[in-house]
């Protein structure tokens, strides 16, 4: 079978997360690649315009450019250093953004060649790759992406290449097991999570509550939700009513809901990754909310949350220190090469994890002076993972 060729002039998601932080015009961006991709009918034009429409929600339109892209190619180069800088095949699902690490929103293009294969879910691994020096399994865990996960499980036992982030270890993250996983580890709490059907859910915002079914407050969310997307708390049996009127899925993730507000009723949201078992910072997120995300938490417009960001970043080591044995924990149950983990530090001093996930974002792409310690705290973490993965190519010479 021929090898194809990887197609040039993709640009992955890194310059559309840049303009959308910098209050760019995503839609212009997107009407751009629309007209080019009728121009040129070309993979990497068809692949760019489904990006920037993901970008601006427009999943439905966005992920059948993805289709008219992959039906032209499925492997594509990403900007980078080239020349004899190490070639680092990532495999991909199609998708939406949160299927796959955005790697080279971490990268940007620096001291590896980043070549992003999507996998055919059908036939995983059917057709012929292009050379490269490792791979990276990038798809975190999803209902479509299980059984590819279990096919290429198989496919690449024996891959003659280093194999970065093993199937079977990114399937570990899936909210339920990782919850089971983590049950006994040391200073760590994450509540038990286990799926429940919709139907044992409706008897009990009916007022039958099922006998073995958690009291509120609790958290629901559906199977392959992302971003906080269908999560919420559920505090009385009118809410669960609403909570289910609201959402139409027939499954749900439900966990216990821990208060973890500081003794200033914020809540401070921790990402951090792990290469090769070490931990780095990647952002602090401070909210007057329990659900936490970066983007919507103020960070932008309140000067006092940036600078408890920045002071995060300076103490880091100290706090890596002191939840050692957590990490360590962490790193060693689940066996992933490179892998996010959002958290919190609860009172009595533990890491409350939510989730761990090798397809969350890295970056410190925010513009202008008053980012400039996210720039600078994220360097270690990119400089990790290059010399991670030429220390594993060294280890195969």
């Amino acid at each position: 079978m021929p090898v194809p060729e990887p197609q040039s002039g993709y640009l992955g998601l890194a310059p559309f997360l840049r303009a959308s932080l910098r209050d760019g015009d995503l839609a212009a961006l997107a009407r751009q690649w629309l007209d080019r991709a009728g121009r040129e009918d070309t993979a990497a034009a068809w692949m760019n315009l489904a990006t920037a429409l993901l970008c601006l929600g427009q999943t439905t339109t966005a992920l059948a450019a993805q289709r008219e892209a992959l039906a032209r190619a499925r492997t594509y180069a990403l900007p980078g250093p080239g020349g004899s800088a190490p070639r680092l095949l990532l495999l991909a699902m199609p998708g939406p953004l949160s299927a796959n690490t955005p790697l080279d929103c971490l990268l940007e293009g620096q001291g590896l060649q980043l070549l992003v294969h999507f996998v055919d879910p059908a036939a995983p691994l059917a057709e012929a790759l292009p050379e490269h020096d490792a791979l990276m399994l990038t798809m975190g865990v999803s209902e479509a992406a299980l059984p590819v996960l279990a096919a290429l499980q198989e496919r690449l036992a024996a891959w003659p290449r280093p194999v970065i982030n093993p199937p079977a270890a990114i399937v570990r993250t899936e909210r339920a097991r990782l919850s089971h996983l983590l049950a006994d580890a040391p200073r760590v709490l994450m509540p038990p999570t286990r799926r429940v059907p919709r139907a044992i859910l409706e008897a009990a915002a009916a007022g039958a509550w099922p006998q073995g079914l958690e009291a509120p407050p609790f958290l629901l969310r559906p199977p392959d939700s992302q971003g906080g997307h269908g999560l919420a708390r559920i505090d009385t049996g009118e809410a669960l009513g609403a909570y289910l009127a609201a959402q139409p899925e027939g499954e749900f993730f439900l966990t216990r809901y821990v208060d973890y507000a500081g003794p200033d009723g914020r809540f401070r949201k921790i990402r951090v990754a792990l290469v090769g078992g070490r931990v780095f910072p990647v952002h602090l997120a401070v909210s007057e909310h329990w659900m936490v995300h970066y983007v919507n938490a103020g960070m932008y417009g309140d000067a006092v949350k940036r600078a408890q960001e920045a002071a995060f970043f300076r103490t880091f080591a100290e706090f890596a220190h002191r939840h050692a044995p957590a990490f360590s924990a962490l790193s060693g149950r689940l066996g992933l090469d490179y892998f996010c983990v959002d958290l919190a530090e609860t009172s009595d001093g533990r890491l409350l994890i939510f989730e761990a996930d090798p397809a969350m974002v890295a970056h410190a792409m925010e513009p202008g002076a008053e980012f400039a310690y996210r720039r600078e705290g994220i360097a270690p973490l990119r400089e990790a993972f290059i010399r991670w993965v030429r220390g594993r190519l060294e280890e195969r010479a």
